[in-house]
């Protein structure tokens, strides 16, 4: 997270520490009655942090954020200023503000991969506000005096765009905004964000796919501050958790759709047909109707059952009455006896599939996708 970034999150944060401190005595569960406080801050913090970071304005974009927003919200405990806005910055990054607003940086924008990837995200930081993350948070860090507090404040609006404002604020306030939420309560977002994705009508492995992938940049660049995971730490425990959460509620993860992997495509001259897993053809055949016919056929079942969760052996050649046959998993792919003229055998075509598989999978290399 860059200095500028940090100081107008700090600033809020801070604001926001004060006020979560008179409600000392409050249930852990969301309260109606903070609602009021938790907005007038959220509209507080969204001004320090566009004034560091103006709003990228995007009408196509934030259109398309807002439709995603109304499909989550409805699924949500507490009636909150839920919105999205765009700042410019190349870290993927998202957090949300006390009331609901949250912010997507360009950078996560590029980096997510789905509408599905987009809905896991926002609902994520939605749920923070929506479950007083923020006062829970506060009343966990109360190292932090009134008096620490005020005098950070003070000094930062002192310092304005100096830096000494930055500095002080910074110094004070590290350690509890880095880690701004405990574990518990990361995971606590992640797992009820996967019930608001199923309510949605989205896909629930979204809530992995980006932790995953999230994980395998920082492996790549190890130098290169992430801000996703300077506010939202130890990754490597939310990504087990959300998987333990999703196989305990017998939800089957899927992850391709998602990731926008393993697309099965027909391309066709006037000397050959082809099909193709991802842009690299795996059979080919001499044009003409039955194998335009065969290869559709073909497409359409390899598409409904191609996943990357799939392993080797679910790929197989399998004995059948009148001849072998191809199958995933349970499912009949192309029999012997429907094979044209010129076409491999069966068991050339599941090594090009799995071979199709492998290169899908070579996108994140640190996911254990037979777990």
């Amino acid at each position: 997270m860059s200095k500028k970034l940090f100081a107008a999150y700090a600033l809020f944060a801070a604001l926001f520490f004060c006020a979560a401190c008179a409600y000392a005595a409050a249930s852990p569960e969301p309260s109606e009655k903070t609602i009021k406080r938790e907005l007038k801050i959220g509209r507080k913090g969204s001004q320090e942090v566009e004034k560091q970071y103006p709003r990228v304005l995007d009408p196509s974009t934030e259109a398309k954020l807002a439709m995603i927003a109304a499909k989550l919200t409805p699924h949500l405990q507490r009636d909150l200023e839920y919105s999205v806005r765009i700042i410019e910055m190349k870290q993927p990054n998202a957090f949300s503000l006390p009331g609901g607003i949250t912010y997507f940086t360009t950078g996560m924008l590029d980096f997510l991969k789905s509408e599905d990837e987009i809905a896991a995200v926002m609902c994520h930081e939605f749920i923070h506000a929506d479950r007083a993350h923020g006062i829970v948070q506060a009343k966990r860090n109360n190292a932090l005096s009134l008096l620490t507090i005020a005098g950070l404040i003070a000094a930062a609006q002192a310092g304005g765009k100096s830096g000494a404002g930055i500095a002080a604020m910074s110094s004070g306030l590290q350690t509890a905004l880095m880690n701004s939420y405990s574990i518990d309560l990361e995971k606590e977002a992640d797992a009820m964000g996967i019930d608001v994705l199923r309510k949605a009508g989205y896909n629930p492995a979204a809530m992995l796919t980006m932790m995953e992938r999230m994980k395998l940049e920082k492996l790549k660049r190890a130098q290169y501050q992430l801000g996703i995971y300077q506010t939202h730490p130890e990754e490597d425990e939310r990504v087990e958790a959300a998987m333990k959460y999703l196989r305990d509620n017998g939800i089957e993860i899927e992850r391709k759709d998602v990731v926008c992997s393993l697309k099965v495509t027909l391309e066709e001259d006037s000397g050959s047909v082809r099909l193709l897993v991802d842009g690299e053809p795996i059979l080919e055949a001499p044009a003409g109707g039955e194998a335009k016919r065969l290869f559709s056929e073909l497409a359409e079942r390899l598409d409904g059952a191609l996943e990357l969760e799939l392993a080797p052996y679910d790929v197989k050649v399998a004995a059948a009455e009148g001849g072998s046959v191809l199958m995933i998993r349970r499912e009949k792919i192309l029999s012997e006896r429907d094979l044209l003229p010129g076409m491999p055998a069966l068991s050339e075509l599941r090594d090009r599939i799995n071979d199709a598989l492998n290169r899908a999978r070579r996108g994140n290399m640190v996911t254990d996708y037979f777990q």
